[in-house]
């Protein structure tokens, strides 16, 4: 959820002055905020390590500088983006050469909220900077600071806000402002009328800023920080700040800054929240807010950052391999050819495409540089990394280096396989045959890569189902070409073969593979919102409401009533709204059956009974035309509760199936449909009965932390 790359990132690279290589500026702010008018006052003490007599800087165009008897100032040039910010950029002379030098301005900044989500139903928006009644935000794409062009910055603020407001930045807290005297890329302000809640750990100070007072979820964040943070401090090495903070935003967010969270009011109250984004958000002060990523070569963090928390807390839970699996698939329902970009290129997230690839396929590159390494050297590399990095900008070679350092192996071609080529392998497997030998028995099989592009290099993991063991046998199948014949040799009788079945490496997923989810529908370029013409009217108005509401956004969204419609379509995806949309009959055959059946007064999922007066549902199943493309089905049980769906619907993209009960739509159910005939598993002799063994999820990466710290 570190989204803080999009707006003015690129103004920043093609317009910030020539950078005095390996310079740290200080800044003493002494600020006043009122923010009822949207203005900023402002004095600013630079300091620099050498000596000067002449510099220039950037400033946002809103903010007019006092003249000073200290310096001559000339404006040099300008450049205005409707997208971004209005920038000027001056040149002062200093009447006296100097380290330091004092600048003070005022105006105004004011940028409305933008939406920068690609998808139709995205919830990102984002702003380059705001002072406003509900809130500022402010941070270096805002121009609030003179941009002089050193590599880091470090800072004091010393603050006047209104009564009942609060100031919140990274650093230590200083009066009634902060500083920050380790080398910093950014400088965020944020404020507004909060209640603070804090705790002392043995790691850091834990915080909380909430623009309502509720003890409660307070005492749930703290307990999580502190949590987390000793967690982390024992898998990387020590905690960077000397606190941590959540802070409520004024608007839906999800950003990672330097000792401190900004989250949106929904987002923090979600329950899973708690513990999925928010030790994501903690981490991101050892990945992005510790070792800067050199977005000029591609964003590492974002991925690291997913593997090491959201992936790691699904690992602990035993359930590693099904995260996988979504994030293949997410890469497989949102990427398409023409929207793929190598690891290297990217960036930031601005839709689904970006997030499968910047944040997924980065994050599956790390789970296979571990299982390449295995855990102790893994985790040895991640510690020599940040450790030699802290406060220093890093990229995919600064990764390697360590890498290669404690693993005294070379790892060249597998960083540049993945991360500057574009595409996945396809596997397929087949003539799959068992023969009995003088000592045993002899498997063979036929692996191929089938994507378009060129042939990878590839480690594949390999599963047997041997008969009388109670463990399958693990082997790597190292394939450099299109085809390769598998042949291994055992004493008992093989049973089964499985092709990646925990999904250990990066691929394209076979058909067989992916259940129908809504992130197909989500991602899908090509939509049709089929809307009840027999409904109640205030339900048509709602679900009217909510389909304009998503055609907003640029899409190829259209929107019909189902009396319009005789058929559905077979070349794109499909969303039926309503209990009574008639054509809920065309897809009986994929949705219903022993696993979901829709009844007059109920739905029934997996043997559970709802009632329709009371709960609201969401499906997602193959159009039964074309299984290609995926019709989705969303009923509420009453008009007041649309609008709340709909903004829920898309933080539950994985799922195939949702059901929500009552006025405040909880969700009390969701699920995703089973596989059990992948095509690349075989059985060998389907007529025995021989029971197929369970899968043994991977120990988590921290099970290496206690066996190093009892050993």
């Amino acid at each position: 959820m570190h989204h803080l790359y999009h707006f003015g990132f690129l103004l920043l690279i093609l317009f910030s002055p020539i950078l005095l290589a390996d310079s740290i500026a200080h800044h003493d702010f002494n600020i006043t905020l009122q923010p009822s008018e949207g203005v900023l006052k402002m004095e600013d003490t630079v300091s620099m390590q050498n000596e000067i007599s002449e510099i220039e800087f950037a400033l946002h165009q809103n903010l007019k500088i006092e003249a000073s008897p200290a310096f001559t100032i000339t404006p040099i040039k300008s450049y205005d983006n409707s997208h971004s910010v209005p920038v000027q950029y001056y040149r002062i002379q200093l009447a006296q050469p100097s380290k330091q030098f004092s600048l003070r301005y005022s105006g105004t900044i004011h940028h409305s909220l933008q939406q920068i989500s690609k998808d139709y139903a995205g919830d990102l928006t984002q702003t380059p900077g705001i002072i406003s009644e509900e809130g500022v935000y402010l941070s270096a794409t805002s121009y609030w600071f003179p941009h002089i062009g050193t590599d880091y910055l470090t800072f004091s603020i010393q603050a006047k806000l209104p009564k009942g407001w609060q100031l919140i930045s990274q650093g230590d807290a200083l009066g009634d402002g902060w500083e920050e005297h380790s080398p910093q890329n950014n400088i965020y302000l944020i404020a507004a009328p909060y209640q603070i809640y804090q705790r002392k750990t043995p790691i850091a100070e834990a915080m909380v800023y909430l623009r309502t007072p509720d003890p409660a979820i307070a005492d749930q964040y703290l307990d999580a920080t502190e949590h987390y943070l000793e967690l982390y401090s024992e898998l990387l090495g020590a905690y960077p700040y000397s606190k941590f903070a959540l802070v409520e935003n004024f608007w839906e967010t999800g950003y990672g800054m330097p000792s401190f969270t900004l989250l949106g009011p929904t987002v923090i109250r979600l329950p899973f929240i708690i513990h999925t984004s928010y030790p994501h958000e903690i981490l991101h002060n050892w990945w992005g807010n510790g070792v800067y990523p050199d977005y000029a070569s591609g964003n590492w963090s974002e991925g690291l950052t997913s593997y090491l928390a959201d992936h790691l807390l699904q690992e602990q839970r035993g359930i590693g391999a099904d995260y996988r699996r979504t994030t293949l698939q997410r890469y497989a329902d949102s990427v398409k050819s023409q929207q793929d970009f190598p690891l290297t290129a990217f960036r930031g997230r601005h839709g689904q495409a970006s997030q499968a690839i910047g944040y997924g396929k980065t994050m599956m590159f790390f789970h296979m540089l571990r299982q390449r390494l295995g855990d102790a050297i893994f985790i040895e590399g991640l510690q020599h990394f940040y450790k030699s990095n802290l406060f220093k900008v890093a990229n995919f070679d600064t990764i390697r280096h360590s890498f290669e350092f404690v693993s005294k192996t070379a790892l060249s071609a597998e960083f540049k396989q993945w991360t500057t080529r574009v595409g996945a392998p396809a596997l397929q497997l087949d003539d799959v045959a068992v023969n009995e030998t003088t000592t045993g028995y002899k498997l063979t099989a036929a692996l191929t890569q089938t994507q378009t592009e060129p042939v990878f290099n590839l480690r594949i993991p390999v599963l047997i189902q041997l008969e009388g063991e109670e463990k399958y046998q693990r082997h790597l199948f190292s394939m450099s070409q299109r085809q390769a014949i598998l042949e291994l040799h055992f004493k008992n009788q093989p049973l089964r073969i499985k092709i990646d079945p925990q999904f250990d490496l990066f691929r394209q997923l076979d058909p067989s593979e992916i259940p129908s989810s809504f992130a197909q529908l989500f991602g899908a370029g090509k939509v049709l919102i089929v809307l009840p013409s027999n409904a109640p009217a205030e339900i048509i108005s709602e679900y009217t409401k909510l389909a304009n509401n998503w055609a907003r956004h640029p899409s190829t969204l259209e929107i019909k009533w189902d009396r319009e419609v005789k058929q559905l379509p077979v070349n794109q995806a499909v969303w039926l709204f309503g209990q009574s949309n008639q054509l809920l009959q065309t897809v009986k055959d994929s949705t219903e059956g022993e696993l979901f059946s829709n009844q007059a007064a109920q739905f029934i999922i997996n043997k559970k009974s709802f009632s329709k007066a009371t709960h609201s549902i969401a499906v997602a199943a193959p159009n039964p035309s074309n299984p290609k493309h995926t019709v989705g089905w969303f009923a509420a049980h009453a008009p007041d509760v649309i609008q709340r769906l709909g903004r829920k619907l898309p933080h539950y993209k994985k799922y195939s199936y949702l059901v929500f009960e009552g006025a405040d739509a909880h969700n009390i159910y969701k699920g995703k449909w089973p596989l059990n005939n992948s095509a690349l598993h075989f059985t060998v002799d389907k007529d025995q009965a021989t029971e197929e063994l369970p899968l043994t999820p991977h120990p988590a990466l921290t099970n290496a932390v206690k066996n190093k710290q009892s050993s």
